[in-house]
């Protein structure tokens, strides 16, 4: 399967999700997504503050752990990925599937706040540190998060391998004005804005490993129900 067929299974199911359809779990993922933002800024301000990563920061938050501007995403692929075949003779393969790989990590990280959406609007709920840690232990996704933190690790060292490589950067460089002139300036950008994020970083494993080191720390500190603890990480009203 080309990484472009990948991108649009992708979508498909981004698209069947039932927050489309429905204003008020629509507005509790949003509330729910905004409380992970405020969340992760906490849990990671030191590590996002620094200068060299405050780029990677931003596309963290904006670009893969979903929110309005993906949605515009979604929107403008829907329209260009069914024509988008000469996209595959533009670009790198491996350029296609780091950027595809990078969607489906946003998609995944949707799906899952979906699901503590979804029960903490049939219990009533606000969106607060006491219920989100109670919609955590409910929705019982452990495994699931910790594939997600897999998954984000992946996309940062396959983005780095492509930045690190010189005929891939310079490839898809020269693909720019191609691809924009063609209408595929969505999918381009966001490979771009990962491409950006990680080229002030020195090595990405220097950003990555920490965040997903703590991340499954507090996933641990979540699921760990003996002694009935909140995450000391969660640290968000």
């Amino acid at each position: 399967m080309t990484a472009l067929a990948d991108l649009q299974q992708h979508l498909t199911r981004f698209w069947a999700m039932p927050h489309h359809q429905d204003d008020a779990l629509n507005a509790k993922l949003k509330e729910v997504q905004s409380w992970q933002q405020a969340r992760l800024q906490k849990t990671h301000r030191e590590l996002f503050e620094q200068p060299k990563n405050q780029l990677m920061a931003d596309y963290f938050l904006t670009q893969l752990y979903g929110g309005e501007e993906f949605k515009l995403l979604a929107e403008q692929l829907a329209r260009i990925l069914p024509k988008a075949k000469k996209l595959e003779r533009l670009a790198k393969e491996s350029a296609l599937e780091a950027g595809s790989m990078g969607i489906q990590a946003a998609i995944f990280a949707i799906e899952l706040d979906l699901h503590l959406a979804q029960w903490l609007l049939a219990q009533d709920l606000p969106v607060n540190e006491e219920n989100m840690l109670a919609a955590y232990r409910t929705v019982d996704e452990e495994d699931e998060r910790r594939v997600q933190i897999a998954n984000l690790k992946d996309v940062c060292y396959r983005t780095d391998k492509h930045l690190n490589s010189f005929m891939l950067k310079k490839a898809f460089a020269l693909a720019k004005s191609t691809a924009y002139r063609h209408g595929y300036q969505p999918l381009y950008d966001f490979i771009d804005t990962g491409f950006k994020a990680m080229k002030p970083l020195s090595s990405v494993s220097d950003f990555i490993e920490p965040f997903c080191k703590r991340e499954l720390s507090i996933i641990d500190q979540v699921h760990d129900t003996d002694n009935g603890s909140k995450p000391i990480a969660f640290g968000v009203s």
